[in-house]
């Protein structure tokens, strides 16, 4: 069993068991934590309200992208990050063979606060799922199955350390 549980750390990248650096005053991320991970989906919402204000959240993007003959497919999903309402999150995701990369499209994260929109995090490419963890009130996130992100209370951080 030991073996099995090192083998399932190492293929989801951990490097111990222990998940978060004790820099992020984070609590112990378990391979169950993962296993009990929710995944965002995010798809096509063509007239909706989201759809309107994902547009508007990038409007300088699909701006930019129809100056170049672009027209983006806009995917997004909506997960409450806490059991309070005003936590529910928009994740947009803007695809295009001009917008998306080799490490995929990018996906961003937004909270309405009153009548305004805050970025809680921008660009991040991979699959994104919702940890039963929390830092700060929001829910710790998992990008593309094995980058561990924290709220800090103003956006969230990557837990990697990067140069």
């Amino acid at each position: 069993m030991f073996k099995k549980t090192l083998f399932l750390a190492g293929f989801l990248g951990l490097t111990s068991l222990s998940g978060l650096p004790q820099s992020a005053n984070a609590a112990p991320t378990t391979v169950s934590k993962v296993q009990n991970a929710k995944p965002v989906i995010l798809h096509e919402q063509p007239g909706s309200k989201l759809n309107e204000q994902a547009r508007a959240l990038n409007a300088d993007v699909l701006q930019d992208a129809a100056r170049h003959h672009d027209h983006p497919i806009i995917l997004i999903g909506t997960v409450p990050l806490s059991s309070a309402p005003q936590d529910q999150a928009l994740f947009v995701q803007l695809q295009s063979y001009r917008l998306c990369g080799s490490a995929g499209c990018t996906t961003s994260i937004y909270r309405q606060k009153g009548q305004q929109w805050e970025t809680l995090l921008d660009a991040v490419n991979g699959s994104i799922s919702i940890l039963p963890s929390s830092h700060n009130g929001l829910s710790d996130l998992l990008i593309d199955g094995k980058d561990y992100w924290f709220f800090d209370g103003k956006s969230y951080q990557d837990t990697e350390n990067t140069p």
